[in-house]
């Protein structure tokens, strides 16, 4: 039995975050004793807890919180020093550190015999500076990686420590077929004969969703929005950036045409009810999001930022960050061209097929075999921890 120890920052809703509970849920029990420990808590512990998986939680600041304080900074050195406790008492074998900078150092002060970093996004790639002790250094994306490499001799690592595992989803949950189009858009209030785009997101800065908002009035003001009318649903935890977003689309003129809903579990039934899918941040890795819209057969409008260029291949448009028109237009083309709405749709739900949450599972198992050195069984003693 290899035991393996989950490092992170926070466990709230978010990719880095799904990533990880999507394979804590799937592991073979049978062969990995998985373990959480998390700085922060988040609203994604109460799915790790039915699991039955131990769990340390090291500081209750919650991580809707973004202030820190020297009280903050004291409450971080303590956790490092239980969490080497909790490392070395638990016996883990493999530590996963996502982006949390004393996983590293908590992991050698406990001898765990191997470590692997998991990079989720370019703007991660640097938050840990020294990766010279990480038997592998795990990235969503080619393009994740490269960033990586081309900063190697600052952050300490080596092109053979470097690994790919793409990010999975469920494809059976995301599959059109399963989920009635009409039901989901009445749902939703929405009329069966209007253009409908989507967004899931974090309202947060850098999702740049007044970028879309922009693209809306674009289009309604160049080309009008009675034939196929166009609305938007943007829905997701306030990062932030909401209250600005409302204030944005009412001096657009287009607050009738925008819904914001919160954060939802029903995510299938939402993408069902849309036409087209945007995504408009100013930097990612490969948004679960963009994955889950793919499997839904939605064609796609993406800023070409972080691993969307990679991950978009003949599904739909890649937009400039900064020009609302190029959106308007590509929103144009699609309500206006139902061939070739069709196509990209067909296109986005095949591509999707590469990114199965059980080919995912099965490349984190292999890695971690690969690298564990596994202590006497008989040491294990797994218990459940909060602090």
């Amino acid at each position: 039995m290899i035991r393996v120890g989950f490092i992170c920052d926070t466990f709230e809703l978010g990719g880095q975050e799904l990533g990880c509970l999507a394979l804590l849920q799937r592991l073979d029990r049978t062969s990995f004793a998985p373990y959480l420990y998390t700085f922060r808590p988040g609203n994604l512990l109460d799915q790790v807890a039915t699991l039955g998986i131990p769990i340390v939680v090291g500081y209750n600041k919650p991580p809707s919180d973004r202030s820190w304080t020297s009280t903050d900074e004291t409450a971080r050195l303590e956790y490092l020093e239980r969490l080497a406790a909790h490392l070395r008492n638990d016996h883990i074998d493999v530590c996963i550190v996502y982006a949390w900078r004393d996983g590293i150092l908590a992991a050698q002060a406990a001898k765990v015999g191997a470590i692997i970093e998991r990079v989720d996004g370019i703007d991660l790639g640097s938050r840990i500076a020294d990766k010279s002790a990480c038997a592998r250094i795990v990235c969503e994306a080619r393009a994740v990686r490269d960033v990586i490499l081309a900063q190697r001799s600052i952050l300490k690592c080596r092109r053979e420590q470097m690994k790919v595992i793409r990010n999975g989803i469920d494809l059976a949950r995301f599959n059109p077929s399963r989920y009635d189009r009409e039901q989901c858009r009445a749902a939703l209030g929405l009329d069966s004969q209007e253009f409908v785009v989507g967004a899931v997101s974090r309202l947060a800065p850098e999702k740049n969703l007044e970028l879309l908002l922009r693209g809306i009035e674009f289009v309604v003001r160049k080309f009008g929005n009675r034939e196929a009318p166009l609305r938007a649903v943007i829905a997701g935890p306030d990062g932030g950036a909401q209250e600005r977003l409302i204030a944005r689309a009412a001096r657009l003129g287009i607050t009738e045409l925008v819904q914001f809903l919160p954060a939802t579990s029903e995510v299938p039934q939402l993408l069902r009810a849309l036409d087209a899918f945007a995504i408009t941040s100013l930097y990612e890795g490969v948004p679960f999001a963009l994955l889950e819209a793919m499997a839904m057969g939605l064609p796609i409008i993406a800023t070409p930022v972080g691993a969307i260029p990679e991950t978009i291949d003949g599904n739909g448009f890649l937009v400039s960050v900064m020009r609302p028109g190029d959106i308007g237009s590509a929103l144009q083309r699609l309500r206006s061209s139902v061939p070739l709405h069709a196509a990209l749709a067909d296109r986005s739900r095949t591509l999707s097929r590469r990114y199965g949450l059980k080919r995912m599972v099965r490349e984190y198992e292999a890695l971690i075999t690969s690298v564990a050195r596994p202590q006497p069984a008989e040491a294990a003693s797994p218990a459940h921890h909060e602090l």
